[in-house]
């Protein structure tokens, strides 16, 4: 956590690369998008790679045989409804939160000048949200569990609500409650791949409802 928020976030590689790209003809937006390719390639080294590092040096198994690390789905389809009523609860909620400027000025934090370039950085964006449901959800929370059982969703959160420390102050505080639930669920689905899904969904979606709120969707 303490090398990906020092050498990770965009804002790092803004500072480091940001003058020269200027130099060679990149403008603010253009290296907003390879801000983010850095974030997600980074994402993947601390919170996908480490991982399994770490757990091709140290392996264990689950007593339920459920994957260690959440990675099957055949445990998921009874849990599929709660997760479908997750979207339907947060999507008017994300509605009305993009009525606030505070909201639809930061998202998306890419600016798009069309359908094209906003999909590829749609696709780019996602994946940071796999490493980061495969690290909480699935490595940390999976292994605590053999130790604290359901109090492992609890420890579980209190780095992952640090890591949207430089996020809207609202979201961050949703943070919380979403890694509470999405970790609950995460241990009864044994799965990490349903909570990809709504976090990528809600993701999706408050940049979508941001690009409609600011008008900018109309320059598309």
């Amino acid at each position: 956590m303490l090398v990906m928020d020092r050498y990770g976030l965009q804002n790092f590689f803004i500072r480091r690369f940001g003058e020269q790209l200027i130099t060679r003809g990149y403008d603010v937006n253009q290296i907003t998008f390879l801000a983010q390719v850095y974030f997600s390639g980074f994402s993947v080294l601390c919170f996908v790679l480490f991982p399994l590092l770490f757990h091709k040096a140290f392996p264990y198994s689950r007593s339920d045989g459920a994957n260690p690390l959440g990675l099957s789905v055949r445990f998921c389809a009874p849990h599929l409804p709660i997760y479908a009523l997750l979207l339907v609860v947060m999507l008017p909620i994300l509605w009305f939160v993009a009525l606030s400027p505070g909201f639809y000025q930061f998202y998306p934090m890419y600016k798009p000048f069309g359908m094209g370039p906003w999909l590829l950085y749609e696709l780019v964006y996602m994946l940071q949200f796999f490493c980061v449901e495969f690290f909480f959800r699935g490595f940390t929370l999976f292994r605590l569990q053999n130790y604290f059982n359901y109090h492992a969703i609890t420890i579980m959160v209190v780095p992952y609500a640090l890591l949207h420390i430089h996020k809207p102050f609202p979201e961050a505080l949703a943070s919380i409650v979403a890694g509470l639930v999405l970790g609950w669920l995460a241990l009864k689905s044994r799965s990490i791949w349903p909570g990809v899904a709504v976090h990528c969904c809600v993701a999706f979606s408050m940049d979508w409802f941001a690009l409609i709120r600011s008008g900018r969707i109309a320059a598309f």
